[in-house]
């Protein structure tokens, strides 16, 4: 009973991922992103300074860094979203299964 139980959960998990990755607002964040990232790795030819190529890896590092932020944080908002409405409905709402 636990590893099938372990299945279901498993799989929602999953798929709210999968809805999450494909949701118009995560789409959007990461084309973005990924739209500054090529521009500035087209410019990386152009530094002959050494510290302006450090900098340029450090926006770089910086693109990457926000691109995770946004991606966990809306993950997260979508799985505290769900365990409210299932509190919710569970705790404060119960609906008779019978």
């Amino acid at each position: 009973m636990i590893d099938g139980f372990q299945k279901v959960v498993n799989k929602l998990i999953e798929e709210r991922l999968e809805q999450i990755i494909t949701s118009e607002e995560y789409v959007m964040y990461s084309e973005l992103l990924h739209r500054d990232l090529d521009e500035k790795l087209s410019q990386f030819g152009k530094f002959d300074d050494e510290a302006k190529r450090i900098e340029f890896i450090d926006d770089i590092k910086g693109n990457i860094f926000d691109q995770v932020h946004i991606q966990t944080k809306l993950a997260y908002r979508t799985a505290f979203n769900d365990a409210l409405v299932f509190a919710i409905n569970t705790l404060v709402n119960p609906q008779k299964m019978f």
